[in-house]
């Protein structure tokens, strides 16, 4: 508890010296963002009806970070799943949802594994990304499935306007951490191309939790003409990492490699600015293969395999077009296949047919509102239709309200549908989707150009939600859980000076199983974050950061508590010259011994550093 407190009187002392220095105005906050998930429409960040964060490329460099998972914690609202070190699973989770109920996409591309409709963070590289937007709250009117907490769009890098570019990064950290990567980017008349390629190893922060891994990622894109542009994105990934499973009962011989690769070709057909229209296919891979017994045991000497593959077939048109200077419009039509090819549980497939529809209308300067549908109809159980609606109105120049209303679902995963008949375990083909349906309000204030706060309470109701129960000893999964998710999200941003920046947000929740009135699994009821940044006129840049996650529960008992967790990390860079960056990273600088999953140790203090050249 103690602890508790000094952290958090660490976050009042940065706010309280904010505060004091806010006449200092500033032009740092930019209020003119664009981003297109909310509404798959360009639309200015200040005037989405929903909450929409950014993390831009240089906050990403800045944060020296090997994955997403570090600078999407630090974001009001969000908790990561992380399982371990460099290469571990690490999984996003939102106002209270399961991972598998947040939607993840990279440039507008479904990620979610149909097999545990889950994406793990660890294996997307962070030097490809040009900034991450995260839509908090349902997205399934627009996108469908999954999205009942949120909706993370990942955009990454386009090829270079004109010329060439190339760009080295090397590092080297505790553990043994290698991580070497390479892109080049040019532009030859209408032809423009980027590729981007990788390496990454360690030894991992415990035995059998090393990691190699590799990518290769390429993006292609030609205009036919002014109006007309194609472009091919493509990407392989392979990693081999341990499998050391709880430290309770650990596996120090079993393995497991992942493959994924993709394919996006998309044209984009924009005749004058009179509408425009976007076609999007693409195919998704991801092949998983687990080995138990690699060094044999006196138990079982034979190596066991198991091999699950997936694949996600998909294509989306959609049509935009501005119907006056006040009204704005996208309607598409999507279709799907997931299959499914595993030794356990064998072979599936299933279609789904959507169309979707989003309306922006500008009522007058002040008052904006949007409305919007999806249906989706699937092949093994029915249709479902989810509406959203939004309003944002401005109160003055610097201060405005915004309230949204919207209802969701999540489509049952193949293992929820078809995990084998182990005698004491099976699926259930059964299963009907997860629903849910929200409420929120939200109050966005700038204050002497220097201070912007939002408050955002929401409220979440779920039902049919999928819960694994025993039946005449057996495991099966059933439709038979409601959830009332109560939350609070709390925002502030302050420019103390030219080149010194604090940040403080803090979130709450309620999250209560109705039946039994415990809280969900794994949901912390506290976690805020306090940063404070400098930037000097000579290329330095310093972050000092803090994250504090509460209690959580193991079980739906709450029985097994999870002890509440902080760590500081700092993060040190200087810009040498137009075409070197250097930078050292050090993570948990206490040290602190801490899970975030039970029984999954989180790493120690970390030192890294590492060198960027540009040319």
């Amino acid at each position: 508890m103690k602890n508790f407190i000094w952290t958090a009187a660490i976050g009042a002392v940065l706010a309280f010296s904010s505060l004091c220095y806010g006449q200092f105005e500033s032009d740092n906050i930019d209020l003119s963002k664009i981003v297109v998930t909310p509404s798959r429409i360009d639309e200015p960040q200040a005037k989405a009806s929903s909450k929409v964060d950014i993390i831009t490329s240089k906050e990403l460099l800045a944060s020296s970070s090997n994955d997403l998972a570090q600078p999407l914690s630090g974001i009001s609202g969000v908790t990561i799943s992380d399982y371990g070190g460099l290469g571990a699973t690490k999984t996003v989770r939102m106002r209270g949802s399961t991972a598998a109920q947040v939607l993840v996409m990279v440039d507008g591309r479904p990620v979610n594994s149909p097999r545990d409709g889950e994406t793990d963070l660890s294996s997307i590289p962070v030097d490809m990304i040009d900034r991450v937007e995260l839509l908090h709250g349902p997205g399934s009117s627009l996108y469908g499935s999954s999205g009942m907490g949120g909706a993370l769009n990942i955009l990454t890098k386009q090829p270079p306007k004109e010329g060439q570019r190339t760009e080295l990064f090397s590092s080297f950290g505790t553990f043994r951490t290698y991580i070497e990567r390479a892109s080049h980017g040019g532009r030859i008349d209408k032809f423009g191309y980027l590729l981007n390629s990788g390496y990454q190893y360690s030894e991992g922060i415990r035995q059998n939790s090393e990691v190699d891994a590799r990518d290769i990622n390429s993006k292609l894109e030609y205009s036919l003409n002014d109006d007309n542009t194609l472009r091919l994105n493509s990407g392989y990934y392979k990693s081999k990492t341990g499998a050391p499973g709880t430290i309770a009962s650990p596996d120090l011989d079993d393995r497991q490699d992942i493959i994924k690769n993709f394919a996006d070709l998309s044209w984009i057909f924009n005749p004058q600015g009179l509408f425009s229209i976007e076609t999007r296919t693409y195919v998704n891979n991801d092949r998983l293969e687990f080995m138990e017994n690699t060094a044999g045991s006196i138990w079982d000497t034979a190596n066991k395999k198991d091999v699950h593959s997936t694949s996600a077939r998909g294509i989306n048109t959609q049509i935009s077009k501005d119907f006056s200077d006040s009204f704005r419009g996208a309607y598409g039509f999507n279709y799907l296949t997931n299959g499914n090819d595993s030794t356990s549980s064998g072979k599936h497939k299933y279609n789904v047919r959507a169309g979707y529809m989003e309306n922006l209308w500008t009522v007058t300067d002040d008052l904006r509102v949007n409305f919007g549908a999806r249906i989706d109809d699937y092949s093994n159980f029915g249709s479902k239709t989810n509406p959203s609606a939004g309003i944002r109105y401005d109160l003055t120049g610097n201060a405005s309200v915004r309230a949204n209303v919207a209802r969701s679902f999540r489509a049952p995963t193949f293992n929820d549908l078809y995990w084998p008949d182990e005698g004491w375990t099976k699926g259930n083909p059964s299963l009907k989707p997860e629903k849910g349906q929200t409420q929120e309000a939200g109050l966005d204030v700038r204050l002497f150009k220097s201070f912007k706060s939002s408050l955002t309470a929401f409220r979440n109701d779920f039902s049919d939600l999928i819960n694994w129960t025993e039946e005449a000893f057996v495991w099966t999964p059933k439709n038979v859980s409601k959830a009332r998710i109560d939350g609070i999200e709390f925002d502030n941003t302050w420019n103390i000076l030219k080149n010194l920046d604090a940040g403080f947000n803090y979130s709450y929740l309620k999250p209560r199983d109705k039946f039994s009135r415990k809280d969900l699994v794994y949901q912390p009821r506290n976690k805020f974050s306090t940063s404070l940044k400098y930037r000097s006129a000579n290329g330095f840049t310093g972050e000092l950061s803090c994250m504090y996650t509460g209690r959580r529960y193991q079980d739906a008992e709450n029985t097994v508590k999870v002890k509440h967790f902080y760590i500081y990390n700092l993060d040190l860079a200087k810009k040498l010259n137009a075409q070197v960056d250097c930078f050292i990273s050090l993570k948990n600088l206490l040290n602190r011994k801490y899970k975030v999953m039970r029984d999954y140790p989180a790493p120690g203090f970390s030192l890294t550093g590492g060198i960027k050249t540009t040319f």
